[in-house]
């Protein structure tokens, strides 16, 4: 049947077109997985990339990777040895680095039981050894030790006899301070090698692999001949030569390292192997091995991503014998090359179990091309009709995350484009996610709440999203997981979520943590006696548990309960009373407005905005003036704010253009505004008068503003500075319509009409084009009340 299959790819391959060839802010546990993800590394670049941040965050780094080692037998430790050695050699030439990767070493050898793992730390430790950690690796200092090294220190370059007799010492400790001064003085010569090599066979074992190792080390070469004898006569010295010879490198030590594949000592013989200095040549070997040195060589060539060996595997995976093995290496090996026989065995694959395997072997092929190329294809194969089992394309194609992947999964619909549009990138698959769980599917909820909780940067948004999934939440841990969620969303509208689930025993917990944590992060006001009531609910929760970090979160809460306060009403300053200035805001009630009560809400003596853009998000007065002049506070709670005040405006039009004007709002700062024109900066006159361009104050921090409006003159004045001073029916020249009846208006600013311009009278609002600004005392000054 394998050969059937490979006889029906290659025919229906013939018959396609011929494929185009070719932060981070991360905790340490995630900088550790994502060397180990990598390795081996092959580009010096990329190796360097990888290993500044493991080794900076070195000790925990290194004791992390050690604690991850496993007994030699199972042989698993290839990718992390790797990775301690790869630390151990970018320290080595990064001194800022050394004494944390020195100091990892020393922890992680405290902490191994193992002594085959402990062993190889050692060796890793005395690569980045100084002086005073000699008798660290062995025994405590004594005056032996300091008089041996002085008596080096005083021979200097004349140092090797004595370095020759030290080696034949057996004290660990004494051998390895000898050793380690001849590395570190340039005396790890050639001539002094073929002294010290004369002493080997009259060693004990420990010594005879301080030896070795030291030879590895110094990539002596011209000892490669004892290093191959070494590894034939076993034991303990043999596993040191081979981590030499694996350090030196040339053809000669590589094919003495495979023929140690698939024996005793395999993991020594595959670690040496994965960083090895120069490339391999595994072809041939791998052909003419059996057995498990076969399925090492296969893991060694993906390992090394030794792309020659690619079709050989794959020949391997449609045989019978070693498919499990080759499938698990295809990935490390295969390009574009082998994109359409991947795909193409994909989908004739008889035995389920292997599909996993494959669609991973067809996606590592299709890695190398640009996103719209493997959409493409992906697209050849399922496009062809003689290809029945297209679902197992469709998680590749949410992988593109390409707008047509979206758009073809969609289109397709069933559980299984759904569930594989949720492991897609791209924000859009979050419709039709959200409209699959909407019909009931737990799955595509999940996926929906991931993908909006990873691509969403709104807040707002994100809030919303989140807190429309967790009504569609069925089981308590999807409400958890949406709850755990919104605690990175600190919104006022995630608070109240978080605070209604309290009084739930099962959901109570969850929501605690979540409404702490929104309270200690938001720029939003909550109002206080909702914050106060839900704080003291929090309080209870955590005090029940007992738990010390529980603890801490009890005295956070408190803290932040004593810096809150009532709001005290806003009254009018004397000078206003006698003026006559009406109070339409005193921060506790819009009974002065009517409008969009949703998007503006009082909370804690100012008006907070969330709303969007749209003439029904409007706020108005309920009366309508004629003359006035209007007086408010406001404050930039966010980036990029936009709103504005409609004069003399009937509800629900655009203001700008039905109503006499609008003047804008706008925290013109933010780079997002770069092309602003000049009639659309802070303050003007809408289309219409420009106003003086002012530089806003910090963002939280609080602006006065007044608006005058007598006839058809307005004046604008912030924090004192009058911005705009002028007549609407000057600056149009009369004319806030075209004269031509067209909609290309030559005599406003904007060339646009006005037909409202010369309203007479109408409402006052506020014009709602987004979240984040808060407005407070709100006051007016009726001044036809005057004449």
């Amino acid at each position: 049947m394998k050969r059937t299959l490979y006889i029906i790819i290659a025919a229906m391959l013939l018959s396609l077109p011929v494929m185009a060839q070719d932060a981070r802010n991360r905790a340490t546990e995630t900088i550790v997985q994502d060397v180990l993800a990598l390795v081996p590394i092959q580009n010096q670049a990329d190796f360097n990339n990888e290993m500044q941040p493991l080794v900076a965050a070195a000790p925990k780094s290194i004791t992390m990777l050690a604690a991850m080692l496993k007994p030699a037998a199972q042989r698993v430790n290839a990718k992390v040895e790797y990775a301690i050695h790869g630390a151990v050699a970018f320290a080595g030439t990064n001194d800022a680095y050394a004494d944390k990767v020195r100091e990892g070493l020393k922890q992680a050898i405290t902490a191994q039981s193992d002594k085959d793992a402990k062993q190889f730390l050692e060796n890793e430790l005395r690569l980045l050894s100084k002086t005073e950690d000699v008798a660290y690796v062995a025994h405590k200092a004594s005056t032996s030790y300091a008089k041996a090294y002085d008596k080096l220190v005083k021979l200097g370059g004349n140092a090797g006899k004595q370095i020759t007799k030290a080696v034949k010492s057996k004290d660990h400790a004494m051998r390895m301070q000898a050793l380690k001064f001849a590395t570190a003085n340039g005396l790890a010569t050639d001539e002094l090698a073929a002294d010290v090599t004369k002493k080997y066979q009259s060693l004990g074992e420990e010594a005879k692999c301080d030896v070795l190792n030291w030879l590895g080390d110094n990539k002596i070469a011209s000892q490669k001949a004892l290093l191959t004898e070494a590894v034939a006569q076993g034991g303990k010295p043999a596993k040191a030569a081979i981590e030499a010879l694996g350090k030196i490198g040339g053809e000669d030590a590589m094919k003495v390292l495979i023929d140690q594949l698939g024996g005793t000592n395999n993991a020594e013989a595959f670690r040496a192997l994965s960083a090895f200095p120069t490339k391999l040549n595994l072809l041939e070997p791998l052909k003419a091995a059996n057995g498990s040195k076969k399925v090492s060589l296969m893991k060694l060539a993906s390992a090394r991503h030794y792309t020659e060996a690619a079709e050989e595997i794959f020949r391997l995976a449609i045989g019978k014998e070693y498919t499990d093995a080759a499938l698990d290496a295809l990935p490390g090996v295969v390009t574009t090359n082998q994109t359409a026989l991947t795909l193409g065995s994909l989908a004739f694959a008889d035995n389920v179990k292997y599909v996993p395997k494959w669609q991973k072997a067809a996606a590592a092929s299709l890695q190398t091309l640009s996103a719209d190329d493997q959409y493409n294809e992906i697209s050849k194969f399922l496009n062809t009709p003689k290809i029945e089992n297209k679902d197992r394309f469709y998680p590749l194609l949410a992988a593109t995350g390409t707008d047509a992947s979206v758009s073809a999964l969609e289109k397709i619909g069933g559980v299984a484009a759904i569930e594989a549009l949720g492991t897609s990138t791209n924000y859009k698959a979050a419709k039709p996610l959200l409209d699959a769980a909407k019909k009931g599917s737990a799955k595509a909820l999940k996926s929906y709440v991931n993908l909006v909780n990873s691509k969403e940067r709104n807040l707002d948004n994100r809030s919303a999203k989140l807190s429309e999934a967790f009504e569609l939440a069925k089981t308590v841990a999807d409400k958890k997981d949406i709850l755990s969620k919104l605690a990175g969303t600190p919104t006022r509208n995630a608070f109240l979520l978080a605070s209604k689930q309290l009084d739930d025993k099962e959901l109570g917990y969850t929501a605690a943590t979540t409404a702490k944590e929104i309270i200690t992060k938001t720029t939003e006001d909550i109002e206080y006696d909702v914050a106060k009531t839900s704080l003291e609910k929090c309080i209870n929760i955590f005090k029940a548990t007992g738990d010390a970090d529980d603890g801490y979160a009890v005295d956070a809460l408190r803290q932040k309960l004593s810096e809150m306060k009532p709001v005290e009403p806003y009254v009018l300053s004397d000078e206003e009373k006698a003026q006559g200035f009406e109070l339409l805001f005193d921060g506790t009630n819009l009974d002065n407005f009517v409008g969009n009560k949703v998007g503006y809400v009082p909370i804690n003596g100012c008006i907070n905005v969330t709303a969007n853009y749209g003439n029904e998000s409007n706020l108005y007065t309920k009366k309508e003036y004629r003359d006035f002049v209007f007086r408010f506070e406001f404050c930039f709670l966010r980036p990029g704010v936009n709103n504005g005040v409609g004069i003399r405006t009937p509800m629900g039009v655009d203001a700008a253009y039905d109503g006499m004007c609008e003047v804008q709002i706008l925290d013109h700062d933010d780079p997002i505004y770069a092309g602003l024109r000049e009639y659309q900066v802070h303050g003007s006159v809408y289309g219409v008068i420009p106003a003086k361009r002012i530089k806003h104050k910090p963002l939280g921090e609080w602006s006065e503003e007044e608006i005058r409006v007598q006839g058809n003159h307005i004046t604008v004045t912030v924090n004192g500075e009058v911005i705009v001073d002028g007549d609407i029916k000057e600056a149009c020249k009369g004319h806030n319509v075209a004269p031509d009846g067209s909609n290309n208006n030559p005599y406003t600013v904007d060339h646009h009409n006005h037909p409202g311009m010369f309203n007479k009278t109408g409402h006052i609002g506020f014009l709602g084009h987004g979240a984040g600004l808060k407005f407070r005392a709100v006051r007016v000054l009726d001044l036809t009340k005057k004449k």
